[in-house]
């Protein structure tokens, strides 16, 4: 038996000697710059461990991003986009691609919220090769044509034994910088629409429904986010970085 014992521990630290040594060896895709309220941020690659996140640690693409019930996280990427999650998200880079040292054609940015508030602005790989940013949600995917934009995605739940289907909001915001061209477009296999006017977005209300014709939209929820990313973290100490 403990020769038994011995060996599984043996095999549980290969396991993580293992994945610590892929990370090691894998670029990261950004950092996690700010973290408040609660403080309550993990990240999880396929298969792997869940591992808590602080500020100044690494982001890799292919992990999944969860943020507690009262913690707000921004991630910032190597191309200098950023993306602020607010409480009880779900977040995923699915592909995540910039060249070193200049354009190769090839830049690429596709990710996934899959549920929670969130605000985007975007960075280099925008500039360079917009066709290959795309954010999805359950109920739609967003092109980028522009920088700056926010939204809300619930998921689908179980309520009362029936199914209620997984929902979102999408607005546009002004733009960050000098950057011309501020649109996004939204769509799903029902329809699509284009926001380039600043207070505007769409709603998609489930998963039969293509996206709203484009009306005046507030978020409060990411009011509420980014009110917090403006206050002091509960705990100090230096940041790390990757």
């Amino acid at each position: 038996m403990k020769l038994h014992s011995v060996g599984m521990t043996l095999i549980a630290l290969s396991l993580l000697l293992a994945a610590a040594v892929a990370e090691a060896q894998t670029p990261s895709v950004g950092r996690a710059s700010r973290i408040t309220g609660d403080q309550l941020g993990s990240a999880q690659a396929p298969g792997g461990p869940v591992r808590k996140l602080a500020e100044g640690d690494a982001v890799f693409a292919g992990e999944r991003i969860r943020t507690g019930a009262g913690t707000v996280l921004q991630i910032e990427f190597t191309d200098k986009s950023r993306f602020t999650l607010g409480p009880n998200a779900e977040f995923e880079v699915e592909r995540y691609f910039q060249a070193a040292g200049g354009v190769s054609g090839e830049e690429a940015f596709h990710s996934r919220v899959l549920k929670g508030a969130f605000r985007y602005v975007s960075g280099l790989i925008t500039r360079k090769n917009r066709q290959n940013v795309r954010i999805s949600v359950a109920v739609a995917t967003i092109g980028i044509r522009g920088t700056h934009f926010e939204g809300e995605v619930t998921d689908r739940q179980e309520k009362d034994g029936r199914t209620v289907d997984a929902s979102a909001k999408v607005a546009l915001l002004e733009p960050e910088g000098s950057d011309a061209g501020n649109a996004i477009v939204v769509e799903n296999k029902l329809g699509s629409v284009v926001i380039d006017k600043p207070g505007f977005g769409t709603e998609i209300p489930d998963e039969k429904s293509p996206p709203s014709p484009v009306k005046r939209m507030q978020l409060r929820t990411i009011d509420n986010l980014l009110r917090a990313l403006r206050t002091p973290a509960r705990t100090g100490g230096p940041a790390r970085r990757p």
